[in-house]
């Protein structure tokens, strides 16, 4: 059975209500249950596109167009300004391979009017000889007249809008066309008008194997390719949420498919192509993400990964951030399930440096580690390195499930230099109760998880883990501001705390996150744990300021 493995966490807590999503699951059964084909990775290409040029005739002596008829435009005019009118609002569709019967009808000027027209084929905002065809003159006839003609529309030209320009201008008896005068004004009168010809997409909208996953996954446009499934077949497709006037690169990780993207219902296409597809919607709205294995619109029961990218990276490293949506729930570390828990770093095109991480957990850490990989199609691949890490400072955000949500500074035994156009993964060891996540407005792919419900792979779940980088390393006044000890530990009786700041208050609790009963003051710098069971706890202490230093001690 085609399953989407659901999100497991560690029952280590009472109805602590963090959130699991629901397994899905189809009546198919995959090669493998999750697809090891890396996805294309895709960089935003950023076009500064020419202006057209505009020429400037003169019409007002009757050397003009009156009416030009292509398709479902029929637009009569009269004289534009200094020649010429942008009617590229305009638009009619055309077929590859075919030609479009073309009308213009010039006006009642010079006794020789020479009519042209040239389409913009390869959208580079310019009018080339190649895309030149000359559509007739009037010869020697004063009064208005149509000229005929057929623009040929080249065979596998590729969907989307070209701009179509038809000109008129007078000329001397029989005057030969000339491809070279798009943006002519030597020849003194006559006029210009531009329009829209559109080649409509042409997708598979055949879905056998129907909608997979069942939920509509909406991406978030932070510049990485993110998987909308790794399971998928051809066939069939998905439902992706877009929001308007931002561009979508929808792709595959077998690059030989053939992708369309069409409206909620499946009736029409809207972009369709071989390999990535790039689509902006005029509004924001559902479309159906569909695979084939070519334009024949065939298909096979074979595994691969759907994938959409949009927006940019960030560029800076203060800018690698994901921000708390109120507590809205977390994730737990570790517990029966081993779940190991990682968030991906994606680097645009500049190198990074970074001296720490600081994440928001739920309940107090003494220990943090990090391991970090490399991606594999959006999950965490292969083991690059490690550090360790060292609590510089702590802060209490807010309380939500009956538990403390805490933010630590944590930095790295050693730098770590993250390489241009390059995504990490960053998995982070601790023994605080879990990683405070959120849904909505994240940074890069979604978070990752693995426990032994997922056979240690490594899987997409709903939201990303609230963090940021530390981009700085530690001045000399930060580490005298953290200077904090403790001992003796294990301890018998007296527990001594030594800080440069004054301790304001002390809680302890046990492994289960219950507070005792030890007073919340210390007295001579020390707080007694005499009366307290022998076990293992974590005190935690707030400082002037508000900074919060805790840990872990065992009780004999």
């Amino acid at each position: 059975m085609k399953t989407k493995l659901p999100f497991f966490m560690m029952a280590l807590l009472p109805s602590a209500g963090f959130g699991q999503s629901v397994a899905k699951t189809t009546v198919k059964t995959p090669t493998a249950q999750h697809s090891a084909v890396k996805a294309a990775q895709f960089s935003k290409a950023t076009k500064s596109p020419l202006a057209y040029c505009t020429p400037a005739l003169d019409c007002t002596d009757g050397d003009l167009i009156t009416n030009v008829t292509i398709g479902t435009i029929n637009n009569t005019t009269t004289c534009g300004a200094n020649g010429y009118s942008d009617f590229t609002a305009m638009q009619t569709n055309v077929t590859p391979g075919t030609n479009a019967a073309i009308s213009v009808t010039v006006g009642t000027g010079f006794a020789y009017e020479n009519v042209t027209a040239w389409v913009d084929w390869n959208k580079n905002d310019t009018f080339e000889p190649s895309e030149f065809t000359a559509i007739g003159n009037r010869n020697g006839n004063p009064t208005g007249q149509v000229i005929n003609n057929n623009i040929p529309i080249p065979a596998g030209t590729a969907s989307g809008s070209y701009r179509l320009r038809v000109r008129v201008a007078a000329v001397s008896s029989n005057a030969a066309s000339d491809p070279t005068k798009a943006c002519d004004e030597a020849q003194g009168f006559g006029e210009t008008e531009d329009y829209t010809l559109v080649v409509p997409a042409t997708g598979c909208l055949t879905a056998p194997n129907g909608q997979y996953p069942s939920a509509t996954f909406t991406p978030v446009c932070a510049g990485s390719v993110q998987n909308v499934t790794t399971i998928a077949w051809t066939g069939e497709y998905s439902k992706v949420n877009l929001t308007g006037g931002v561009a979508y690169t929808f792709s595959s990780s077998v690059p030989t498919h053939f992708i369309t993207i069409s409206d909620e219902a499946g009736t029409t296409t809207l972009a369709a192509g071989t390999g990535p597809v790039v689509y902006t919607p005029s509004a924001s709205g559902v479309v159906r993400f569909y695979t084939h294995l070519s334009s024949n619109c065939d298909f096979a029961n074979t595994s691969h990964t759907r994938a959409v990218m949009c927006g940019t990276p960030p560029t800076n490293c203060a800018d690698f951030k994901v921000v708390s949506n109120n507590l809205e729930n977390g994730l737990f570390f570790g517990g029966a399930t081993a779940q190991k828990l990682a968030m991906d770093i994606p680097v645009a095109s500049s190198n990074i440096t970074v001296y720490g991480l600081e994440p928001t957990v739920v309940g107090t850490a003494t220990t943090f580690s990090f391991t970090f990989y490399s991606d594999n199609a959006g999950v965490p691949g292969t083991q690059l390195f490690t550090r360790t890490g060292t609590i510089a400072e702590s802060t209490v955000t807010g309380t939500n499930f009956g538990y403390e949500f805490i933010k630590y500074k944590v930095m790295f035994n050693s730098p770590v230099d993250f390489a241009a156009n390059t995504k990490y993964w960053i998995e982070v060891t601790t023994d605080a109760v879990a990683w405070e996540s959120r849904t909505g407005g994240t940074l890069g792919s979604l978070d990752a998880f693995s426990n032994t419900s997922t056979s240690g792979v490594w899987t997409t779940g709903t939201g990303n883990y609230v963090f940021n980088l530390v981009c700085t390393a530690l001045g000399v006044n930060d580490i005298a501001k953290s200077a904090f000890n403790y001992y003796p530990n294990p301890v018998k009786g007296y527990l001594n705390i030594d800080s440069k700041q004054k301790v304001e208050v002390v809680h302890v609790y046990n492994v289960a996150g219950q507070k005792m009963p030890v007073s919340t003051q210390l007295v001579d710098g020390k707080i007694d744990m005499s009366r307290l069971a022998p076990g293992v706890y974590i005190v935690s202490t707030i400082l002037e300021g508000g900074r919060n230093e805790s840990f872990k001690v065992v009780k004999q």
